[in-house]
């Protein structure tokens, strides 16, 4: 699994388009999620972990691993409502998630080509990114700071009880 920050401006229709030829090209999995709502690398790990487990189990909404991810990430069961919260915009920070045998300069170049330019921290956990993903003030404060990145976890757990 490579993670890899960006910042910047793109045309995100054509983003996707160019994303999902590349992957074919290379025969690996990608998706691209807005970076403001990302809680560290492990957060997409994480993610994919259980996409790929709902696929294994038959228990998947969505065709593909990828839009699955989308669910995982966002603590959604709507792929709408995933969407809208967790993919990416037009306009700010990025984190691209990619998956199979693909040296990093190639997808760092790939993501370069949109106009970006490579950036790990806005990957990085920030406290303020936990509500604008939806974790609540009462949750954030039933438990030590230390703890609250692991809010997310949670989240992404309980998906899979209510599937």
């Amino acid at each position: 699994m490579i993670i890899i920050g960006a910042k910047g401006k793109m045309r995100v229709e054509d983003a996707f388009r160019e994303l999902k030829e590349f992957c074919e090209r290379n025969s690996i999995i990608g998706q691209v999620f807005d970076a403001d709502l990302v809680l560290g690398e492990e957060h997409l790990i994480v993610a994919y972990e259980h996409a790929k487990r709902a696929f294994e189990k038959g228990k998947n909404i969505c065709k593909k691993i990828e839009m699955e991810m989308l669910l995982y990430a966002a603590g959604k069961r709507q792929i709408n409502e995933a969407i809208s919260l967790i993919g990416a915009k037009k306009e700010g920070r990025y984190a691209f998630f990619f998956y199979g045998e693909i040296e990093r300069e190639k997808l760092t170049d790939f993501i370069s080509s949109f106009g970006l330019k490579i950036d790990q921290k806005v990957i990085e956990f920030r406290k303020e990114k936990l509500k604008k993903i939806g974790i609540s003030e009462k949750e954030l404060s039933a438990i030590d700071e230390k703890f609250h990145k692991d809010l997310i976890f949670e989240k992404i757990a309980l998906l899979d009880a209510i599937k």
